[in-house]
Parts: C-alpha cells; sequence; structure tokens
C-alpha cells in the first residue's frame, strides 16, 4: 500500500514559521483534536527551522510521566552536553542557562504540552518568560490548560492556533496522492464527512478498505467503499463518552442516527441533557447557530456511540427520530425520518417511497433514489418510480444498455401522453449529455412528436437544444414561445429553452425576463425538470456575461460552486476557468479547467462536458503545453464537434498550438471558420468570445463581418463591444481602442484589452499622449496577465540562438550528431560545438539532461 501521504498545510506552517522567527519571537500553542495533524505539523516546523540553523529541542510529554518529576525533561537532562553534575537541579539549570543564553538559536517543541509534569512545566515557563526561547507547543482539545501552560496563556506570551481537519481539497489530494488516482466524488464525500479531515482517521479508514477489497476504479475516480471504523479509532473517541450517563447517551444516540437534530424535536424533559451534552462538548450547534439543529462535535462520535448497540437497538434509535422528525411537517426532514424508517424496518407506503426517490434525485443522492424507487416498484408498478429510477441510474453513470431499459420500462409504464412525455425529455437528456449522441436523442423524440399531440410542447424546448448540439441550424427556424398555461411543467421548459436561446444570441431583456419566468416554477415542477434551478442559474451567469459584467459574473458562479458534491459543480468550474482564460490568468484557469472536465464527466446535465475538454487544452496551448493540449484535443468524441460550443473552443486551441509554433498566420484560417459557424448557429455570445482571441491574434479582417451580423441580431453589450474593437482594430484606429479600453476590462476580455493597447501604442501616431495612454494602461493591465509561451519566446528565456535552439531540440528529441548534421546540412563538429554551447548556457552537463531542461522551458 505504500507509505501514507503527508499534505503540507503551508498556510498554516508559515503563520507558524513567522511567528516563531519574528524578533521579539512568539511562542505558538497548536490546539486540535487527536489525529487532525498537530504533530506532523510541528514536524514541518521544526524541519524549517533547522534548515535555518535553528537547534531543536524536543520534549515529549507522556500522561505517564505526569507525576515523575521532571520526567519530560529526562532525556534532555541525560545529553552530555549539559555536563557531568549528579545533582538532577544543577543539570536543569544548566539547561535553562544553556538554553536561555542564545534563545535566538533554539526552537523548543513541546508535544502535548498539557501532559507535563509540574517540574518540567515550570522549567518551560522560564525559558519562555524569562528567556523569550522561541518553543512551539501542541495541545489536543480533551486536555484542559493549566499550571504553567495556562499561566503563559493568561499572561498573553503565547499565540493559539486552532488545527482544524483537511479541508475537502486537501482530503482528495491525499487520497490522489495514496492511492495514484482522485477519488469518486460520492467516495471523497463520504469520507470527508465521516472523518471530518481528520488525518488519522481518514488514514484508518482508508487503509482497512483496501484491506477489505472495497477499493476499485470506476468510470468517475477511485470508489472507496464504506467501511466500520477500526476498533484502534473507536477507541481513540471512545474515553470521550465513556461518562455519559444512560439518559445522556440515549439523545446522544437519537442525534448520531439523525443528525442534524433539530431542536425542535428534543421533549422539554430533555432539554438539560442537551445543555449537558453541549457543555461536556459531546455536542454542537451546527451553523446558522440560529437555525436550531445539533449535531456531534466529531462524525466519528456517531459510530462510536451506536458501535455498541445490538441491531434492534439500532433500529429503535432510528424509528424513534424518525417519529419526532415526522411531527414536525417540515420536506427536509420528512425525508430522512421516511430514510430512518427504511433503514430502521419501519412500514412505508408506496407514495412514501416514490416521494422519497424523487426527493433524493433531487437533492443529488442518486444511490438512495434508485433503492427507494425500486422498492416501490416491487410493491407495484409506479411510472413515476420507475423513471425516477432511470434518471437516477443515468446519474450515476450505470451501464449505457442498463439505463436505456430502465427508461424504456418508464415509458412502457406511462399511463398518458404528458407522461409519456416526461419520460423522453429525461431519456433524451441522458441520450444527449451522458451518452454523448444528441443526434440520436433528436431522432427519437421527432418520430415520437406525433404520438404526443398538445404533449409533444413539453418535449419542443429539449429538442431544440438537442438537434442544435447535432449541428442542425434548422433548430433555429421555429422560435420558442411561452406557453399560454403559465403555471404548468411545459411553461417551465419553454422558460428555460427561451433563456438558452436568448443568452446564446446575447438578447439580454429576453433571457432575463425567461430566467425569471422560470424560476418560481423550478421547484415546483422538479419532478419534471430536477435541474431546473441550475440550468437558469447557468443562464442568468450568461446574461451577466453578455452584458457586459464580468465580476458579478463570476461572484454568481463562485457562490454556486460553493456546494463541491452539487450536480451542477462542473458547470461552475467551467465557468470560472472560462473567465480566468479571457482575463489572461491562464494558470489560474487550468487547475479549474481540468476539474471541471471531471466532474462534469460525473455529472453533466448541460452538455458542457465537450467544451471543457477543449477549454482545457486551449489554457494547455497558451501555456505552451503542446502534448498535453493535443492529447485533450484528441479526446474528443465525435459528437462533441457536431457541438458549435466544441467548435468554437476548440478552433481557439488550434490557433493557440499555431501561435506556440510560430505560426500565427494560420490562426485566422482556423478561427474564421469557426466564428462564422457559431453565427450561423445563433451562438452569437460564444462565437464573439472567439472573435475577441482573433482580434487579439491580429485576425481581425477575418471576422468583421461575422461579428458585424452578430451584433446587429444580438444588442448585447459584450458583442457590441467586440465588434466595434474589429472595426477599430481593422482601421488602426488608436483613439476608438483607447476609449474601447474599459468596456473590455469590465466584461474580462482583459488579455484582449492588453494585446489590442500595445497596437495602439504604435498607431497613435504623433499623438504622443494618445500613445502614452495606451502604453501605461497596457503595461498595468500586463501585470496580471500570463504570457502565452511560444516557442520563440522559450528560446529567448534560455539565451540559445536559433541555430542552437534547432539543434537542442533536435537533440532533446534524442537524435544522433549525424543525423542532425545531415538533416542541417553542417558538419558532425559544427552540431557538438553547438551543443556544448548549449550545455554551458542552461548549466547541464549533457544530452542526459537536456530532455527534462527544455520539457521545463516549454
Amino acid at each position: 500500500m505504500g507509505t501514507w501521504p503527508i499534505v503540507a498545510r503551508a498556510a498554516v506552517l508559515d503563520a507558524l514559521v513567522e511567528g516563531l522567527t519574528r524578533t521579539p519571537a512568539r511562542s505558538q500553542l497548536l490546539r486540535g483534536p487527536s489525529g487532525v495533524g498537530k504533530t506532523t505539523l510541528a514536524a514541518g516546523v521544526s524541519a524549517a527551522l533547522a534548515a535555518r540553523g535553528r537547534t531543536i529541542v524536543p520534549v515529549v510529554a507522556l500522561d505517564e510521566l505526569r507525576d515523575v518529576p521532571l520526567g519530560a525533561l529526562a532525556p534532555l537532562l541525560a545529553s552530555s552536553s549539559i555536563g557531568e553534575h549528579d545533582d538532577v537541579a544543577t543539570r536543569l539549570s544548566e539547561l535553562v542557562a544553556l538554553v536561555g543564553r542564545h534563545a535566538d538559536a533554539y526552537l523548543l517543541v513541546i508535544d502535548d504540552a498539557p501532559l507535563l509534569d509540574p517540574a518540567s512545566a515550570a522549567a518551560l515557563y522560564q525559558l519562555v518568560r524569562v528567556f523569550a526561547v522561541p518553543t512551539l507547543l501542541t495541545a489536543r482539545d480533551e486536555h484542559p490548560l493549566t499550571g504553567a501552560v495556562a499561566r503563559l496563556l493568561h499572561e498573553d506570551l503565547l499565540t493559539v492556533t486552532e488545527l482544524p481537519g483537511l479541508s475537502l481539497d486537501e482530503t482528495r489530494t491525499v487520497l490522489r496522492r495514496h492511492l495514484g488516482a482522485d477519488p469518486r466524488p460520492e467516495s471523497l464525500q463520504r469520507l470527508h464527512g465521516v472523518t471530518a479531515g481528520n488525518p488519522l482517521f481518514l488514514r484508518e479508514l482508508t487503509l482497512a478498505a483496501q484491506r477489505g477489497d472495497r477499493v476499485r476504479p470506476g468510470p468517475y475516480g477511485i470508489e472507496i467503499d464504506a467501511v466500520r471504523l477500526p476498533a484502534q479509532v473507536l477507541e481513540t473517541v471512545a474515553g470521550r463518552l465513556a461518562d455519559l450517563r444512560p439518559d445522556e447517551r440515549r439523545v446522544a444516540e437519537l442525534v448520531a442516527v439523525a443528525q442534524p437534530w433539530p431542536l425542535a424535536a428534543t421533549r422539554p424533559a430533555e432539554s438539560a441533557i442537551v445543555s449537558d451534552l453541549i457543555d461536556a462538548g459531546v455536542l454542537v450547534p451546527a451553523e446558522p447557530v440560529d437555525a436550531g439543529y445539533l449535531h456531534l462535535a466529531h462524525p466519528v462520535y456517531a459510530e462510536a456511540l451506536l458501535a455498541g448497540l445490538r441491531a434492534d437497538e439500532r433500529a429503535e434509535r432510528r424509528r424513534s427520530a424518525a417519529e419526532r422528525l415526522l411531527a414536525l411537517g417540515d420536506e427536509p426532514l420528512r425525508f430522512t425520518a421516511l430514510c430512518l424508517l427504511s433503514d430502521g424496518g419501519g412500514e412505508l407506503t408506496t407514495a412514501d417511497l416514490v416521494w422519497a426517490a424523487e426527493y433524493a434525485h433531487r437533492a443529488g443522492d442518486h444511490e438512495r433514489a434508485v433503492q427507494a424507487a425500486e422498492r416501490a416498484l416491487a410493491e407495484a408498478p409506479d411510472a413515476h418510480a420507475a423513471l425516477v429510477r432511470a434518471s437516477a441510474l443515468s446519474a450515476l453513470g450505470g451501464d449505457p444498455v442498463g439505463v436505456d431499459e430502465a427508461f424504456a420500462h418508464a415509458a412502457a409504464l406511462a399511463p398518458d401522453a404528458e407522461s409519456r412525455a416526461r419520460v423522453e425529455v429525461r431519456w433524451g437528456q441522458h441520450t444527449a449529455l451522458r451518452e454523448h449522441d444528441p443526434a440520436r436523442a433528436a431522432q427519437r423524440a421527432l418520430a415520437l412528436l406525433p404520438e404526443l399531440g398538445d404533449a409533444s410542447r413539453l418535449l419542443a424546448p429539449d429538442l431544440a437544444k438537442w438537434r442544435l448540439m447535432a449541428g442542425d441550424a434548422s433548430a433555429l427556424d421555429t422560435p420558442l414561445v411561452a406557453q399560454a398555461e403559465a403555471d404548468s411543467a411545459a411553461a417551465l421548459n419553454a422558460a428555460i429553452g427561451m433563456a438558452m436561446m436568448a443568452t446564446m444570441a446575447g438578447r439580454v431583456d429576453e433571457a432575463r425576463q425567461a430566467v425569471e419566468a422560470g424560476r418560481p416554477l423550478a421547484d415546483r415542477f422538479a419532478a419534471v425538470q430536477p435541474f431546473a434551478g441550475g440550468l437558469l442559474d447557468l443562464s442568468a451567469f450568461l446574461v451577466l456575461v453578455a452584458e457586459g459584467r464580468i465580476a458579478e459574473a463570476r461572484e454568481h458562479a463562485e457562490q454556486r460552486r460553493l456546494q463541491p458534491f452539487a450536480d451542477s459543480a462542473g458547470v461552475w468550474s467551467y465557468a470560472l476557468a472560462l473567465v480566468h482564460l479571457h482575463a489572461g490568468r491562464s494558470r489560474d484557469a487550468l487547475p479549474l479547467a481540468l476539474l471541471a472536465i471531471e466532474q462534469l464527466r460525473w455529472r453533466d446535465f448541460t452538455g458542457l462536458v465537450g467544451p471543457a475538454i477543449a477549454l482545457a487544452a486551449t489554457v494547455h496551448a497558451q501555456l505552451g503545453d503542446v502534448e498535453a493540449a493535443r492529447a485533450l484535443l484528441d479526446a474528443l468524441q465525435p459528437a462533441h464537434r457536431d457541438d458549435v460550443k466544441v467548435v468554437l473552443q476548440a478552433a481557439e486551441a488550434e490557433a493557440w498550438l499555431a501561435v506556440v509554433a510560430d505560426e500565427p498566420e494560420r490562426a485566422a484560417g482556423i478561427l474564421a471558420p469557426a466564428v462564422a459557424r457559431g453565427v450561423e448557429l445563433g451562438h452569437l455570445l460564444l462565437a464573439a468570445l472567439t472573435a475577441s482571441v482573433a482580434v487579439r491574434l491580429e485576425a481581425t479582417a477575418e471576422v468583421r463581418g461575422p461579428l458585424a451580423a452578430a451584433a446587429s441580431a444580438s444588442g448585447s453589450p459584450l458583442v457590441t463591444a467586440v465588434a466595434a474593437l474589429a472595426d477599430a482594430a481593422t482601421e488602426r484606429d488608436a483613439s476608438a481602442i483607447v476609449a474601447l479600453a474599459p468596456d473590455l476590462e469590465r466584461a474580462g476580455l482583459v488579455a484582449t484589452a492588453h494585446a489590442v493597447l500595445e497596437r495602439a501604442a504604435a498607431w497613435a501616431g504623433d499623438d504622443r499622449m494618445l500613445e502614452r495612454r495606451a502604453r501605461v494602461r497596457a503595461a498595468e493591465l500586463g501585470l496580471t496577465i500570463v504570457p502565452v509561451r511560444t516557442a520563440r519566446s522559450a528560446r529567448v528565456e534560455t539565451g540559445l540562438t536559433e541555430r542552437e535552439w534547432v539543434i537542442a531540440q533536435a537533440a532533446a528529441r534524442r537524435e544522433r550528431s549525424r543525423e542532425i548534421a545531415d538533416r542541417l546540412g553542417v558538419s558532425v563538429r559544427t552540431v557538438d560545438n553547438h551543443l556544448a554551447s548549449v550545455y554551458r548556457k542552461l548549466g547541464i552537463s549533457g544530452r542526459a539532461e537536456l530532455e527534462n531542461e527544455l520539457r521545463g522551458r516549454l
């Protein structure tokens, strides 16, 4: 299994090092629960200061030595460097004097400081209080601070840092390093939730799963099945719970099976018990506090509390908790209660099971949705249960044949045309988005339309989307219209479709009205369109982009990205990567673009996985990583390349690859047809973004015509600004470009603004003030932009001549000197002389290092 990886918490480590090394030094106390990584972090701090020449004085306090005077310091007092005195008091005085005289040369590290015996604690106090010896102490939450340590704290001689568990990203990093690949999102969510990021618990649970052969590769990452906590982990927390009274334990057990626990479900006689449990640190208020919920202080407490219960006792706790939750009449609590009843052997009606399945599917708990739907279908054939089951299986990424069979079963059970249309909406979404075959989805829907009658209006918006994804421009010939029946599932789908079409075209007023019309219907008809809210949110984001309000658009995306396990997570990673790309922040864009690909492969209700792949390829190309960019473009499926969003973004990637290869003249021939195709298919907003790249790369004339048509049809401030920029750049109108620059910056097109401002400075002629304005603003914007890594810029960085660069690249490809000489028409000696110069300039010793050196430069 290999060694367990450690993730450096750089921010915390840097803060501790800064405090310990400043003048005067500030001693640090690092607190946190058992296993959270305090000792590991202290070791990192010690290593950092040892590298600066500090002598590390380690002290480990043990509970077994608390009654032994100077027990913690015994190893240090036995050191020969203290002297030959037999008297312990004299040796202690010499230790204090030795360290105290050269305080800035030492770092005292006290592990589990509250467990120090009084004599050792007194020596610690003297070293910190009198001699200001930099000291790093660690303490577990369960150990009260008393004696000398408490005195240091009260006298404000310590800075306390509460060390939390690993963040979600840190947990993902640990698992990726240990397992060799990212965990499946559900597995990551489960492990992070159960362990609260505690590194020790995370390690034990993961290793236990591996020992039980419960770790395996899956289509969306490494799957880690849930396992019981190892006995040693349970023993670690058992001490905190051992002293609970029977009535306290029962309340804690009810919270454990149903947390977060609403205070309203607590009986009056239990109020004092709850207060005692909060005071004891067993229960804590859930955030936000005013919501009135409680949960256990650590997720592991739940397993520890329930581990000693028999199966029938656990079932009874679940049923008891469910009864209380059902009495509150809250929808989320009803779902929790039904799950508890199901797990606890309680009786559920078919209607309850179908409702729970739909709720779970909407909440993203697709496994629970499948279970509830299958249980309902086992009791009676139910069309809605069958549809929820099929939709949840699609979300889970099950076997394509099995998912199609599940949808076919739902279609066969549909009692009327309206129900059949609902099935086809979700079936088509699965075929177009999960199976990446929008043409097949459109073909099946078109064949079904004659049978649906008026119910076909429910299907029309999605059908238009699938046809456009398949490259069928005729889908724009029949505009979508609002439904006469405003309060219906068809009205919701029409609003979503109209918002999509309008944002594509940059018609912001129309798009905003459609979003507002759809909002009140999203929750009411979630059974038909479970991702309505996410689709409307995406349209609202694109409205802000089209209006040139990129700061608000970015905030909109960042707020919705706070839920990393929501089905919409990939949408917002993609959106933010796109924002960073056009701002010229390619290094910020890359991790988001790569994350978006994985998230969208896991969940995609928008058809964005293809554009995300092309977006990541674009970023790689800008950073000069040609192989990675090409590999991503090659990974696009044929159906992806029919989608105009992919056509536009892939064209950008290919154009940047041409630039990186020092062939910028090819970029125009790549970008212009893509922009024209985008305008033809009504994707005016994205076409304008791609056209802005063409303007940046001086391919303005080729996109000026399509941009003018787009601006005329759209009215979007962003599209209009890009069209005006194309006109100004074509005419070399420096004054117009300087005037347009603020609008471009507000729209997020910072990289394009920087490029055209640099050119405008050269076009200003004799107008020195205009030239200065353009040059100064370009320089300011340039500070935020990552330069594109072209072959020429990489060569210039190395300081090599063009001939040296050509020979160095050939040698890095492992061509022999004779082969290089023959190809270039020079002697072998000339090649070797050039290589010797290359080695000298790059500071390397030969061909063995050349390949790695040049790879790092590109």
